[in-house]
Order: C-alpha cells, then sequence, then structure tokens
C-alpha cells in the first residue's frame, strides 16, 4: 500500500486505523474479472436489506415500537430502490 504523505510525515496502516479508515485493498491485478458482477451485487444486498426490514418492521409492530416500524420500512423500501438498480444495470449491459 502506499503511504499516505502529510506535512508531518507519513501515515501508516495502523495510523489510518486509528482513525477508522480501512486500509485499502490490492487492486486484481491478474487480469482475471471479479466473480460477481456489480449488478447481481446489487440486486443481492438489495434483497438483503429488503428482508431485514420486513422483520425490524414486524418486531417494531409485535413489540409496539414505532421508531423499529419505521426504521424496518425505511430499510425494506431502500432494498427494494438498491435491486431495482441492480435489475437497471443487468438490463443496461453494465
Amino acid at each position: 500500500m502506499a503511504e499516505v504523505k502529510t506535512k508531518e510525515g507519513e501515515l501508516t496502516p495502523d495510523d489510518l486505523a486509528t482513525y477508522g479508515i480501512p486500509q485499502k485493498q490490492p487492486e486484481n491485478t491478474s487480469g482475471e474479472k471479479e466473480m460477481i458482477k456489480p449488478s447481481t451485487k446489487d440486486k443481492v444486498e438489495g434483497k438483503l436489506h429488503e428482508v431485514k426490514g420486513e422483520i425490524k418492521k414486524k418486531v417494531g409492530k409485535a413489540t409496539n415500537n414505532p421508531n423499529l416500524e419505521v426504521s424496518g420500512k425505511a430499510e425494506e423500501k431502500a432494498g427494494k430502490i438498491q435491486n431495482w438498480i441492480g435489475r437497471a444495470e443487468k438490463a443496461v449491459g453494465e
């Protein structure tokens, strides 16, 4: 990983971690394609958020917690949008 230079010196990966900045992952230089396409990744993550949102919504109703119920609805809607984006990317051809 290339070191980040500042006026005082260089920041190491440990310095970055103390500020919550993740290390940069090495790029795929072998010429291989990624195993999962971005459109598929969006669809899968969208479906995951839909399911999580549905669960939160039902738990919020069961426990009479309106905040959890609203949070679940929002996450479910965000998941549907992300799923839709994945479908649109696939239709366009990425």
